[in-house]
């Protein structure tokens, strides 16, 4: 199969190197011809162009891996030149502007287009080292489950897990980004292990529950795309979203933590303002995600956390 990647970040190259080593063709686009020259030198098992006609102009799978800031923007180029193949989302999150997931500007784009979603636990650089691990594919299109199933079908180290519930699935990648800084801020207090599964397993309940509420299925936190995937980001040191929480938890120089937001990608505070723009009218349903905005833009104490986790 010929596969094209658009985004060249660490998750589009870790996804590159698992369709390459499934035995597919793999062109990477990037909307820079600097970064293209530059990758060329570096990764040799896959082709990289800055021209969206020539990446998708043989593709049988495109695979949408750009922040979701830059979605739209990307599928508005990818408009012109798109020929009915099958569309993968692979971006997280919620466009600040729109409020919309990535497969809701995929539909207002190409309304037409068959396709799915990628989620699950997997860090960039796990992927890049053929750990073995799971991804979530979500679609309601029986076509798009058999092409990826082929498409992936000889790597030896994926396990690939079908849902039907982009909703939900969606969801999760966003959120878990959120959750993540909070149970970053909740370590970085020095509280206990019991307090502090405690409170994962009370920030898992309220992401079924916004799954629901958002028009998800609860199973889906059950999946490698929910509870996979929100266990890794919230407790690993490798997660961005919890090393900032960390940071903030830990009271480290706010010139320090200032530094490392200016530096690093952390998805979770855009996505933490976004999903309380969305849950805004049952936002009290929702104790952790409030408390954790309330925390990064209002001005509040850490410890808040704790007297949330009391009181739900």
């Amino acid at each position: 199969m010929n596969i094209t990647i658009l985004g060249s970040g660490v998750f589009g190259l870790s996804l590159a190197h698992l369709f390459f080593e499934s035995k597919n063709k793999v062109i990477v686009w990037s909307k820079f011809q600097k970064e293209v020259e530059e990758l060329k030198d570096k990764y040799l098992d896959f082709s990289f162009t800055s021209d969206m006609k020539e990446a998708v102009l043989e593709a049988n799978v495109v695979i949408l891996a750009v922040p979701i800031q830059f979605f739209d923007e990307t599928l508005k180029t990818l408009q012109e030149f798109y020929q009915k193949q099958t569309i993968l989302i692979a971006s997280k999150g919620i466009h600040s502007t729109s409020l919309k997931f990535g497969y809701q500007m995929l539909e207002a784009r190409l309304p037409h287009a068959s396709y799915g979603m990628l989620s699950g636990g997997t860090f960039a650089k796990d992927m890049m080292e053929d750990s073995i691990m799971g991804i979530t594919l979500a679609t309601t299109y029986s076509s798009v489950e058999v092409i990826v199933k082929q498409c992936l079908h000889q790597s030896s180290f994926l396990k690939l897990q079908i849902s039907h519930d982009v909703v939900g699935v969606s969801i999760c990648g966003a959120i878990k980004n959120v959750m993540a800084i909070g149970l970053g801020m909740f370590d970085g207090m020095g509280t206990s292990p019991s307090s502090r599964y405690l409170f994962l397993t009370e920030v898992i309940l309220e992401i079924q529950k916004i799954i629901v509420k958002l028009g998800g299925n609860k199973d889906t936190i059950l999946s490698y795309a929910g509870i996979d995937d929100i266990i890794m980001t919230c407790t690993s040191s490798e997660s961005r979203n919890y090393t900032l929480g960390h940071m903030i938890g830990r009271r480290e120089n706010n010139n320090i933590i200032q530094q490392y937001k200016n530096t690093t990608t952390i998805e979770g505070l855009e996505t933490s303002q976004s999903i309380v723009s969305l849950l805004q009218d049952s936002l009290n349903m929702f104790p952790f995600v409030s408390t954790i905005y309330h925390i990064l833009y209002q001005g509040y104490d850490t410890d808040s956390l704790m007297t949330t986790l009391k009181e739900v």
